[in-house]
């Protein structure tokens, strides 16, 4: 609520000037409309127009864009079946979850996917804009990619899966592609359909409908459909189900447009449940709300990677704007990038602090400038081998239709960065198995397996392409597993209870509204002084409230529909999710990747360990806080000085003192360059 506040004061203040510029007439129509900063200029002319004949005039102000919350989910009447019963149980439609559905089925396997939203436009899923693959012909030797990888994700990248991705990764692009999600077409700046990147003025719909067949949701489904997949969707996991053995036989799902109750059984479950967060603030990503690490956490199994945020952008002028990034990506073309690895490319932007160092005010709008339409055009991180000439190589580049551009952190609060934070399986582990036999996890903020470090240091687009390798995988060897399981039986008492739990709030008559208990963990999570710029007397006041939030809410959120009953229980997931978030953070005591302490600053190599949390035994106790030593191999060389071993200089402090300098002043990018040469040399 305070981000959400600062934004309308901004948006306001626009709105004045805006009418304070314009005739009394159009101030008085801009009026009429309700919007804040809309000032109206009729244009009978433009058939993309506003209904009531009113055009943004975006060049006076900003925010012209509008601020959508979520809708009402449509009541349906409850289902005949409530029972079902599978070899393999698939939780989440996104990439990870289609591509394990995809192996169990093609294994001869009866496969049912779960998915709270509907698979395709599930979670992240439906926003890939590229993806990439690790070309042996093409790309740099594996020790040379293996130094990358290492230094890129600050000496913490688990390297057991980057050797699966260097494996592997070609044919899941293949695979990919084979399926159509991966296609060529025109972008939207290309066609008719595109004016100047202002959503108002732009065709969406044109585009959208020439192009229909390019949709996300039409390729996912094709895939199901043709592997005999069942699916269940707008259906919302509420937990597994362990039988007396302890193994994972199936889960109690809630069909909530109906607010109905299902039983799964299944002899192995994946849990492809995506990454979380609070509410989206530039990325429409609010079905994603931790309930994988939820359920994980329950059952006793261990939570790693909450501390490293997620890097996503969103605007200091509207910065509660779920359709900032989104005006054209459902349908364009997904673009081939990565294989990017050579070190004299490894600091990105040489001499310039980036990401944690450039934002470090978190929402200071004072300091940003508010450029709106200033989306690129041209391909970004193609691969080494197309730069280099090889123009038969298909990874040109990622170049999508000029968008509005977000410049400051924020997009999704609570939001972990990209496959580093979930469940962890182990050192060892490269197919998602956990402890509890029978389930298996995959994908983003679900397995908690560090491919890219605390940072996102891999490739461009290599998630997309990364999670569909681990979906894949899971889905093998949760098919593996099923075959020595003769036939699962879900104890009936515990469906019963977990039955019961899920339709609680309907029956709590004085208490609190989800929307906001969510509104309330926002205000708390969102400044930039909490996630951006963190400090131990910041964090422990903001852990104290998020767990009066929780002792406030808990068993109290008042649900009348279906809706409200998701939101009941993912408000639950996300307040047990900021507070593993926060502990984490104080936990470690260093910065490192998109993890920064403003009261220490440097990378320290005391630090080189996961932190993982489980559930105490007492249900009052604070998580049991354990830590995973890295392997030699992936820390590297522990002589090294400090600027050879971490050049990427996140944070301010690490710039000041170790990139180098002329004159006492901030390296220039070609000073820059001689750290490069320095790790080369090693």
């Amino acid at each position: 609520m305070g981000a959400m506040a600062a934004g309308v004061a901004v948006g306001s203040g626009a709105s004045a000037q805006a009418k304070e510029s314009s005739s009394d007439g159009a101030a008085s129509a801009a009026s009429s409309v309700g919007d804040a900063g809309r000032a109206a200029t009729a244009d009978p002319d433009n058939p993309t127009a506003d209904p009531n004949g009113y055009v943004p005039d975006c060049t006076t102000d900003v925010t012209y864009i509008p601020q959508c919350g979520e809708y009402p989910t449509p009541k349906e009447e409850a289902p005949d079946q409530t029972e079902y019963s599978c070899d393999v149980l698939v939780v989440g439609g996104g990439l990870a979850g289609l591509n394990a559905a995809f192996a169990a089925a093609q294994d001869g396997k009866s496969v049912i996917l779960l998915d709270k939203s509907t698979p395709g436009y599930s979670g992240l899923s439906a926003w890939p804009s590229c993806t990439a693959y690790y070309d042996p012909d093409r790309d740099a030797d594996r020790e040379t990619w293996d130094k990358s990888m290492r230094l890129s994700c600050f000496n913490f990248a688990n390297l057991n899966w980057e050797d699966v991705w260097c494996d592997e990764s070609l044919a899941t692009y293949n695979r990919l592609k084979e399926w159509g999600w991966v296609e060529e077409h025109p972008r939207g700046v290309d066609t008719e359909y595109y004016v100047d990147g202002n959503m108002f003025h732009d065709d969406l719909r044109g585009y959208f409908t020439a192009y229909a067949d390019h949709d996300r949701h039409k390729v996912f489904m094709k895939v199901l459909n043709d592997n005999g997949v069942t699916v269940l969707d707008h259906t919302m996991l509420i937990d597994i189900v362990q039988n007396t053995d302890g193994a994972c036989v199936g889960g109690v799902a809630l069909a909530y447009r109906s607010s109905t109750v299902l039983s799964i059984t299944a002899k192995a479950v994946i849990l492809c449940t995506g990454n979380g967060v609070i509410k989206p603030m530039g990325y429409p990503v609010g079905a994603d709300t931790f309930d994988g690490i939820w359920i994980g956490y329950q059952h006793g199994l261990p939570i790693t990677g909450v501390e490293f945020e997620d890097f996503h952008m969103t605007t200091s002028y509207a910065p509660s704007n779920a359709l900032m990034h989104n005006s054209w990506q459902y349908v364009e073309q997904i673009w081939r990038t990565g294989g990017t690895v050579t070190l004299e490319k490894l600091i990105k932007r040489a001499g310039v602090q980036e990401r944690t160092s450039s934002y470090v005010d978190g929402f200071d709008y004072s300091k940003n400038d508010n450029t709106l339409m200033d989306g690129k055009e041209e391909g970004t991180s193609c691969s080494a081998a197309y730069a280099a000439g090889d123009t038969s190589d298909p990874r040109s580049g990622k170049w999508t239709s000029p968008n509005p551009k977000g410049h400051v952190y924020g997009a999704a609060v609570g939001m972990n960065v990209h496959t580093a934070s979930g469940i962890w399986c182990g050192i060892d582990d490269t197919v998602g198995q956990t402890s509890i036999p029978g389930l298996y996890v995959a994908g983003d903020g679900t397995n908690g397996c560090y491919v890219g470090g605390p940072n996102y240091g891999c490739q461009r687009g290599s998630t997309s392409n990364f999670v569909s390798l681990q979906g894949y995988r899971a889905g093998q060897a949760a098919s593996s597993y099923a075959d020595g399981v003769a036939e699962a039986q879900m104890p009936s008492d515990v469906v019963s209870q977990i039955g019961e739990y899920a339709l609680a709030p309907l029956s709590v008559t004085r208490g609190y509204s989800p929307s906001w208990a969510r509104e309330a963990l926002h205000a708390i999570m969102a400044p930039g002084w909490m996630t951006i710029a963190k400090s131990e007397d910041v964090l422990n006041a903001g852990l104290a409230q998020v767990l009066a939030l929780k002792d406030l809410v808990h068993g109290k959120l008042v649900a009348q529909n279906g809706h409200d009953l998701r939101l009941a229980h993912e408000v639950e997931h996300q307040i047990l999710a900021m507070e593993l978030k926060l502990r984490a953070g104080l936990e470690r005591k260093e910065s490192r990747g998109f993890h920064y302490r403003t009261d220490y600053p440097f990378c320290d190599d005391n630090y080189l360990f996961y932190i993982i949390q489980t559930k105490p035994e007492r249900e009052d106790d604070a998580p049991v806080i354990g830590h995973v030593s890295l392997p030699d191999r992936w820390v590297g060389d522990l002589s090294e000085p400090h600027e050879v071993r971490y050049p990427l200089f996140d944070t301010p402090e690490e710039y000041a003192t170790y990139a180098p300098k002329e004159d006492g002043k901030p390296s220039s990018a070609s000073d820059a360059s001689k750290t490069v040469d320095a790790v080369s040399s090693k």
